[in-house]
Order: C-alpha cells, then sequence, then structure tokens
C-alpha cells in the first residue's frame, strides 16, 4: 500500500525538518503495538513525503515518489520491547529538575517542537528537561534527567487521551538532554533509532514525570539510552530504548552514515 502525507512546520527540531521524536511518532501510526523506528534522515517538513506499508505490519517513507534506497528517509516494524525501566523521581523532584532547564535545541528560531521555551502554549510540547542532582556521579541505569510535562488540550484525541505521535515525540528530547549534559563536550547528538511501548493511554487532563538514563556504555559514536513517561503516582505509562549518534558538528538534518 501506498499514500502521500506531508508533515506540518510546527513540528520542528532544526529548521526545516521534523523532530526525531515526532517523525518516529508519524512511522509508528502505521504500526500497531510496540514499534521501532529507524531514522536514516531527517524529515523534512512541508514537503510530500511517499509512505509504502506491507501486510507484515513495516512501513518505509521516502523523499519524494522514487522509492529508492537513496530516497528512504526511514522505517518501522512492529516489536516487542523489553526495558528495564528504573523507579521514577518522584514529582516534586521531577518539577525542581524542569526549573534548573537548559534550553540546548537552538537551531531554530522557534526552538525545538518538543523542548523550547520559546514557544507558547499550543505551539510546542514545552518539556523542560533538567539535570536530577549528581548527574556525573551517577551509574549506569540510573535516572540522569527528568521533567514535568503538562500536556494541553490540543494534544489529545476526541476521547480525550493524548495521540500518541506526542508520546513519541516527549520520548525523543530527554535522552538526547541527558547525554549533552553528562557530557558537555559531546558533539551534535542525533536520534538514530528507538523502539517505544505505550503501557498505559495518557489523559490529557494528567501531568507526567518524564526521565531518562544511560541503558549501555557509548560504542563508537552510538549511545543507548532509555527514556520513560510516569504518571504522577509512578506507573509507568510509555518507555522507550533509543540509539543516539553523536555526529561531531554536523549539520542537523544530513543522512546518517550507519
Amino acid at each position: 500500500m501506498e499514500q502521500t502525507l506531508t508533515i506540518d512546520g510546527i513540528y520542528n527540531g532544526a529548521t526545516g525538518v521534523a523532530n526525531g521524536g515526532y517523525s518516529c511518532g508519524v512511522v509508528a501510526s502505521f504500526i500497531s503495538g510496540d514499534a521501532e523506528v529507524r531514522l536514516n534522515a531527517a524529515f523534512p517538513t512541508e514537503t510530500p513525503l511517499t509512505v509504502k506499508s506491507s501486510a507484515e505490519g513495516n512501513v518505509e517513507f521516502f523523499l519524494e515518489q522514487n522509492c529508492s534506497k537513496a530516497n528512504l528517509l526511514g522505517s518501522g516494524k512492529p516489536t516487542l520491547l523489553d526495558l528495564e525501566v528504573p523507579n521514577p523521581p518522584n514529582y516534586e523532584a521531577a518539577r525542581q529538575a524542569s526549573e534548573n532547564f537548559i534550553f540546548l535545541h537552538r537551531v531554530d528560531p522557534r526552538g525545538c517542537y518538543v523542548c523550547s521555551p520559546i514557544r507558547p502554549v499550543g505551539e510546542g510540547l514545552r518539556l523542560f528537561i533538567g539535570p536530577l542532582p549528581n548527574i556525573q556521579g551517577k551509574s549506569m541505569g540510573e535516572n540522569l534527567v527528568a521533567s514535568v510535562w503538562r500536556p494541553s488540550p490540543e494534544q489529545a484525541k476526541a476521547d480525550g487521551y493524548i495521540d500518541p505521535v506526542y508520546i513519541w515525540s516527549v520520548l525523543d528530547c530527554p535522552g538526547v538532554t541527558a547525554l549533552k549534559l553528562r557530557n558537555p563536550g559531546s558533539g551534535v547528538l542525533v536520534l538514530g533509532s528507538c523502539a517505544a511501548s505505550m503501557k498505559e493511554k495518557l489523559p490529557a487532563s494528567e501531568h507526567y514525570v518524564v526521565s531518562a538514563w544511560e541503558i549501555d556504555p557509548p560504542q563508537g559514536a552510538k549511545r543507548f539510552m532509555g527514556v520513560a513517561i510516569h504518571s504522577r503516582t509512578g506507573k509507568l505509562m510509555a518507555c522507550a530504548r533509543q540509539v543516539c549518534f553523536d555526529v561531531g558538528d554536523a549539520v542537523p538534518g544530513s543522512r546518517s552514515k550507519s
């Protein structure tokens, strides 16, 4: 099956390209249940993209109608995510971390759709991710950063639950932010792949605790991160396993080398 869609420019990460988590969420919207999404390149906004899906549940996104390997932007497939999630910080700790938020993603005048404080409510997710105490001394598997997420009504579907594409978006930036705050000398960090599981429906009327941790030691340019969304009472609502890449001083939007 083949169809065409266009991502609105409001969902940008860097200028002219969609936020990585939002891109993953768009791909995952064609897959039932847990999904694993690989990003070969940044998804341009305001540009027709060709979507090819198979009976097996796999999906591929291409630039324009030429569905060649050179034009493959990303792909997704069903999976069953097995991820050990640490206990979340409590709501007050997450709120305090948000107060120590540092705006890292300034590659667009409006900033990233997910974590920019410049955007007004309704035009971004306003996820303000900050370090937890002793971030440099944390061990593998311990939460490094946290944030409170306060969804806005336009992120809900008609049933009052948050559209999963926004949940995937929230599951993006905390991993990269944790890496950058823990290693300030690192290069540009981009999302390469994300496997996510929606454990529960998220009412848009509630507030949530978001946290991120390092899963495994780095391998070359690869960084392995976990991100989770919990309810205020500590119930796991969604989680993701990320592979991020340190691409040095590469311009966001350039194609992945792996």
